[in-house]
């Protein structure tokens, strides 16, 4: 069944709509809301692993039983389309029959990649179940805290994880019946390469494949209005500010993505039909589960499964697999350009990559241009969102742009005063869309912030949008810091660092690092002893051992990075809201002043 059929024009009627795409104003001027000059999509009516399954079903490049979906980088074994279309049922089955899994029971997954993470995650969204992926970097307070939240009454981990997980679980109160892992072969193949490895004993945990039925299950069976509150994924974000929340994602939001972004690549000529993809950015973030474990089975591609990012092992998959596109982070964009291991690898097959997370600067876009003559692309999305919202167009655009609106999809950018602006006027950009979620779980003061009064979605970033209806992001209103592509609340951060016994205040904040191509988190410490961060010998002893501290404490993504800097005071409103704006600009004002980095080697611990 074609479910997109309103955007399968012929070559000349697209060719035809991108000219006139490129000179109409995509603004109503009567509301200043920004639309996409690309049809509106019909979302079907349709779970997420029926749309899925019905699409590779039609897709001609899963007509070969054999082909496989996802391959483990490491070892070549794989996960073919017909292991694919038999593992999803009969693990619905098992979850129904044996696990005694109930509809809108949530099962937490918390697992490095893994060539089963797609099937495992069907399984149990055909069994009418949700999904809750967990950073599997995170210490055992950060999978208390998502567990607890999430409402989770299964897991699945990987076995190598059983250390950190199970002090987790029994603090949470879920019993090792309810516990079950990724087959063990797939992971104790990495072992030596992943410390501490402590596995479940023996018998006491259950392999994910034990639970395979081959009878029938009973796959739900929604409503339209019912697949738009039945939930499919409860993926974690921090929001604009403060702890991580549990993003509601139904099974019409991550179906209507997924349309949206078939329907755009289609109307702009793009595909990666046949192709083989690098399978780099995790999969439990929401960037990586939508390109690297969906869209594969609707757009018809290959994954090449690393279970984490390694730079030699990633050009080593590149060369050794043929790579042809790799969806990527500026991290690993800045490598690509200056990371002279690249030279040892012959990459010729790689004929594109795509940048999410953050924004790509003009200059590193030519640089990876120059050194590997391919295509750049950037595409913008949250958590939120399911994920994305803008991508770039095929050709005839500005590189540095994060590209387009989606199908579907409409903008306002708001000024201070909640007033809407214009062409090229940098405002707050909120958006509206069927992708756009339907809350954070558990938080209706979250949800209410988080929403403008007519419905759109407060992103929290600062854009403008030109006339040919390109986005560039300028700015960041929201507190968080982006290491690397993952959130960091520094709120969450904060609560850390005062804990030390040292320490009587604290305000973090990312600081760029054009040499990483990303922020990191660093610490501005009042300490309880004043007298103390003069002193030249103790003072950079307090600054290391905050950042151990807080090292033990955190997952690796959230370390201070950036190190200690020790200041007088912490500004404050009348109410005691740290005044992040006014900090910074004091900063900013102070390294202006002293035309040198604010950081003194007296007063900081290094990264």
């Amino acid at each position: 069944m074609n479910l997109v059929s309103p955007l399968l024009f012929r070559r000349t009627h697209v060719e035809m709509r991108l000219t006139r795409f490129r000179t109409i104003p995509a603004l109503c001027m009567s509301t200043r809301v920004f639309r996409s000059q690309h049809p509106n999509v019909t979302v079907p009516s349709l779970d997420v692993v029926s749309y899925v399954l019905q699409s590779a079903q039609g897709n001609k490049y899963w007509q070969d039983p054999n082909r496989p979906v996802y391959i483990d980088a490491e070892t070549g074994t794989s996960v073919t389309i017909r292991q694919f279309q038999q593992l999803v049922p009969q693990l619905a089955a098992g979850w129904q029959r044996h696990a005694k899994l109930q509809p809108g029971d949530v099962v937490a997954v918390i697992s490095p990649n893994d060539i089963y993470y797609g099937p495992v995650l069907f399984g149990v969204l055909a069994a009418g179940g949700t999904v809750s992926p967990i950073n599997p970097g995170y210490t055992v307070p950060e999978i208390v805290y998502q567990l607890r939240n999430s409402g989770a009454r299964y897991v699945v981990i990987d076995p190598l994880m059983w250390s950190t997980v199970q002090p987790a679980l029994k603090e949470v109160g879920i019993d090792e019946d309810k516990v079950f892992t990724f087959p063990t072969s797939s992971s104790l193949s990495q072992k030596s390469s992943i410390t501490p490895a402590v596995v479940p004993p023996s018998g006491s945990i259950q392999d994910i494949l034990s639970l395979k039925h081959s009878g029938p299950w009973d796959s739900p069976r929604w409503s339209s209005n019912q697949l738009q509150e039945a939930l499919a994924y409860l993926c974690f974000s921090s929001g604009t500010s403060g702890r991580s929340k549990g993003v509601m994602t139904s099974h019409s939001n991550m179906v209507a993505n997924l349309v949206q972004i078939n329907a755009f690549r289609q109307a702009e000529g793009i595909s990666h039909y046949g192709q083989r993809l690098v399978g780099v950015l995790p999969f439990y973030h929401i960037y990586g589960l939508s390109l690297l474990v969906h869209s594969p089975l609707v757009q018809g591609y290959s994954v090449i499964v690393h279970r984490k990012f390694q730079m030699e092992k990633f050009l080593a998959s590149i060369q050794k697999y043929r790579i042809n596109y790799a969806y990527l982070v500026p991290p690993i964009m800045l490598r690509l350009a200056k990371d002279p291991l690249v030279d040892d690898y012959d990459l010729s097959s790689l004929r594109g990559v795509a940048s999410g997370a953050a924004p790509l600067s003009s200059t590193l876009i030519e640089e990876i241009k120059t050194r590997h003559q391919v295509t750049i692309s950037q595409a913008y999305g949250l958590t939120e969102s399911s994920p994305i919202v803008h991508m770039s167009p095929r050709a005839d655009y500005s590189e540095d742009s994060v590209g387009t609106l989606m199908p579907s999809m409409e903008v306002k950018l708001l000024d201070e005063k909640d007033q809407p602006l214009g062409y090229n006027q940098p405002g707050e950009m909120c958006i509206k869309g069927p992708n756009v979620m339907k809350g954070y779980i558990n938080n209706p003061e979250a949800t209410q912030a988080a929403f403008t009064p007519d419905g759109f979605f407060r992103t929290g970033d600062v854009a403008y949008v030109n006339e040919r209806g390109e986005f560039f992001i300028a700015d960041r209103l929201k507190e968080l810091i982006k290491y690397k592509g993952f959130q960091v609340a520094p709120a969450e951060l904060e609560a850390v660092v005062v804990s030390h016994p040292q320490v009587a205040d604290v305000v973090v904040l990312g600081v760029y690092r054009p040499e990483q191509a990303t922020e990191v988190p660093k610490a501005y410490v009042v300490l309880r002893d004043p007298q103390l961060m003069t002193d030249p010998v103790q003072a950079p002893k307090i600054a290391a051992d905050i950042v151990d501290f807080v090292t033990q404490k955190v997952a690796n993504h959230k370390k201070l990075r950036g190190g200690v800097e020790f200041i007088q005071e912490v500004p404050k409103s009348s109410s005691g809201k740290i005044l992040r704006k006014k900090f910074r600009a004091h900063l900013n004002h102070k390294q202006q002043a002293n035309a040198t980095p604010v950081e003194s080697p007296k007063l900081v611990a290094a990264m």
